[in-house]
């Protein structure tokens, strides 16, 4: 991982191989950039006889403007400085890369050049560059047909390796943040019945089922809940109000119950220790903020502001 800044004069899209058959070598054995075009003679492209080539692929062809852009896609590989980024897509992630001009030719008639350092797979912060977490308008060069291409989308890819935010992006964010403190300060004024109402709420809406609501009948747990998409079991403890002293209490108890996964632990009033000491090894612990954040992400905003309206 790098954390200095790239700043690339031009950046190529590259596919490994026929349906990505070179990818794993590529990006995790031999940390190279492969290029096909078998028929191509290795010595005329050494020798920038670009006419040459681009005479063999017009009889392969028999499409000038084809003819064109293999001889085009070939010259970029094999006359890209070590100032040119190179990106491809494997699994759910973005690779890049720069890469040395030194051209080696295979066995098989295909050639490669070799990779400065590794093929990332994150931003220079090391933050994974995600696909789902990418621009559709950048995402659409993986529909390209050839084999290597410009990315239109540079400027964009570029500040994303970097990490940087977008001013559009920031202002949406800073937006975010605020509405999840107004969030945060209406859950203070929730009612006990209705703050617990809330947490059932949260867990229905990342897919928890309640199997039994336990807190008259059993003091260490007040929801039982399980998933069915993966087969586990969680405890809930609410609160209205704790310290320290009861986060303590309550995993300790949790000795008594061996068939749950995890366990959470739920305050409407924290205390100024348990707001300094909340991190736990065995319990996870929601505090107002946290729960502000969840109330957003899942779509719960408008109930929390009917009920103090």
């Amino acid at each position: 991982m790098s954390t200095k800044m790239i700043n690339p004069k031009i950046v190529y899209f590259v596919k490994l191989g026929k349906n990505g058959e070179w990818e794993k070598d590529c990006l995790e054995v031999s940390k190279t950039i492969r290029l096909g075009y078998n028929e191509t003679p290795h010595e005329f492209c050494l020798q920038g006889e670009w006419d040459k080539v681009q005479k063999i692929w017009l009889e392969k062809r028999d499409d000038a403007g084809t003819a064109t852009r293999d001889k085009n896609q070939i010259r970029a590989f094999y006359e890209s400085d070590e100032n040119v980024l190179w990106v491809t897509f494997f699994g759910d992630r973005l690779y890049w890369c720069f890469s040395k001009p030194e051209i080696t030719l295979l066995s098989d008639e295909s050639r490669s050049r070799p990779v400065i350092g590794q093929w990332s797979s994150t931003d220079i912060s090391g933050k994974p560059l995600q696909k789902i977490q990418l621009s559709g308008a950048l995402l659409r060069v993986q529909g390209f047909r050839g084999t290597i291409c410009k990315v239109k989308e540079s400027k964009y890819l570029v500040e994303k390796i970097n990490g940087k935010v977008q001013p559009e992006i920031e202002n949406a964010l800073l937006a975010k943040s605020e509405f999840e403190v107004k969030i945060e300060d209406l859950i203070r004024k929730l009612t006990w019945k209705d703050f617990e109402l809330l947490v059932d709420l949260l867990f229905r809406q990342a897919g928890w089922q309640r199997m039994a609501t336990l807190g008259k009948t059993e003091k260490t747990i007040d929801l039982d809940l399980y998933s069915p998409i993966t087969d586990e079991r969680i405890l809930v403890q609410v609160k209205s109000s704790a310290n320290l002293t009861k986060l303590q209490s309550f995993s300790e108890g949790l000795s008594d119950f061996q068939d749950y996964d995890r366990a959470y632990f739920l305050v409407h009033t924290p205390s100024n220790d348990l707001i300094q000491n909340k991190i736990h090894d065995v319990v996870e612990v929601w505090l107002p903020n946290d729960i502000a954040r969840r109330i957003v992400m899942f779509g719960l905003a408008e109930w929390v502001i009917s009920k103090v309206f």
